[in-house]
Order: structure tokens, then C-alpha cells, then sequence
């Protein structure tokens, strides 16, 4: 990677981690969920994972990005830039590569733009951008949501050749459970392809 391109990069992530503004909080409590909110449960899967070298995130970077994908969402759905802004990462969801994610959201539906990976290079780290283009359908007065795995396949140049929402509700449903309890019913609705205006 060329010099500008690495100071861009350690920018643009120093920019995320302290100028953005913050992603969709994770919930903890139901109780926690105001009127109009709702939790989003989810995970991000990539395939073939992440080697060591790759999510080892080298040298003083201000924040946690390693194996952690960045779901750019808005409530509209709209074309990324091919280098998001910062402002483009307004709403994002953090997610650990691997994990079922558990966030608040607003009782709406939103769109998921795109994904923006950090990985390690020599002693930084560069930006993978994976496609999007997805719809998340909640309804009004919902409280939980679940909207699948988006399963990432890339190939040996980081290529993404195949994206797909694979739907592990029964998992989920029981971390779900586990951690909130079964009194409030986790609703399935799997990311489906957005349509175009």
C-alpha cells in the first residue's frame, strides 16, 4: 500500500473511531429499550474466515477494529460513495465477525448500504468494502427483530464473490433467550434484497 493511501486509511479510521457519530448501542436489557425502539439481532459471517495476520490490527489505532465489520445503515436506502464518509457511518452497526450482534434501532424499517472491514497490513491496516444493498423490515411497536446471518464469501485477493442471508433463527433465538430472557418473543424477518425506487 502507498504511503498517502496508509495515512488516508489511518485517518479515515481515527476519524470513525473518534469524529463519527456513535453506532446503533448494544442492548443489554430490554428494559433499557425506549417506546419506539427495538433490538436488532444479527450476526456477520465471512468465509473463509479471517486469518491471524489479516485481523491483527498493528501499531497505535485508536479503537477496536479488529474483526469487527462496520454495517453501514440509513432508513433510506441510497448508493455509497467508493470511500464512505464519515458521516456515512452515522447509524452503523458493530459487528463482531463470528458473533450474534444484539442492538438498538428504531421501530422502522433501515437499509444496510454496505459493510467496511479493517484488516492488517504490515504495520497498518486497510479498509475491504463489501457490498450491501439490503432491506431490514420491522414494523412499528415491534421489540425484537431478528434479521439473519449475512454470510460474506471472498476469495484468495479479498474479492467478495457471494453474499447471503443465511437464516440461523433457531441459535439466535436461544442466545436470545439467554440473555433476555423468554418472555419477549423474537420476531424472524431475513434481510431481503432492497428494491430500487
Amino acid at each position: 500500500m502507498s504511503l498517502p493511501r496508509l495515512f488516508a486509511t489511518a485517518f479515515l479510521a481515527v476519524a470513525v473511531a473518534a469524529c463519527a457519530p456513535p453506532p446503533r448501542a448494544p442492548v443489554d436489557s430490554l428494559h433499557t429499550l425506549a417506546s419506539d425502539e427495538v433490538v436488532i439481532v444479527g450476526r456477520v459471517e465471512l468465509v473463509p474466515p479471517l486469518s491471524k495476520e489479516e485481523a491483527k490490527i498493528r501499531g497505535g489505532v485508536i479503537g477496536d477494529f479488529e474483526n469487527r465489520m462496520m454495517l453501514i445503515a440509513d432508513d433510506r436506502l441510497r448508493a455509497l460513495p467508493d470511500e464512505p464518509r464519515v458521516a456515512d457511518y452515522a447509524g452503523r452497526i458493530e459487528a463482531r465477525i463470528g458473533d450474534t450482534f444484539f442492538v438498538r434501532s428504531k421501530s422502522a424499517p433501515f437499509y444496510v448500504l454496505g459493510g467496511v472491514l479493517f484488516i492488517g497490513v504490515g504495520k497498518g491496516m486497510q479498509p475491504v468494502h463489501f457490498p450491501g444493498g439490503l432491506q431490514v423490515d420491522v414494523k412499528p411497536g415491534e421489540r425484537a427483530v431478528y434479521i439473519g446471518t449475512l454470510r460474506y464469501h471472498r476469495d484468495e485477493f479479498f474479492e467478495i464473490t457471494r453474499m447471503s442471508v443465511v437464516d440461523d433463527y433457531r441459535e439466535a433465538n436461544a442466545q436470545f433467550a439467554a440473555k433476555f430472557g423468554k418472555h419477549m418473543p423474537l420476531r424472524k424477518a431475513l434481510m431481503t434484497r432492497a428494491k430500487k425506487p
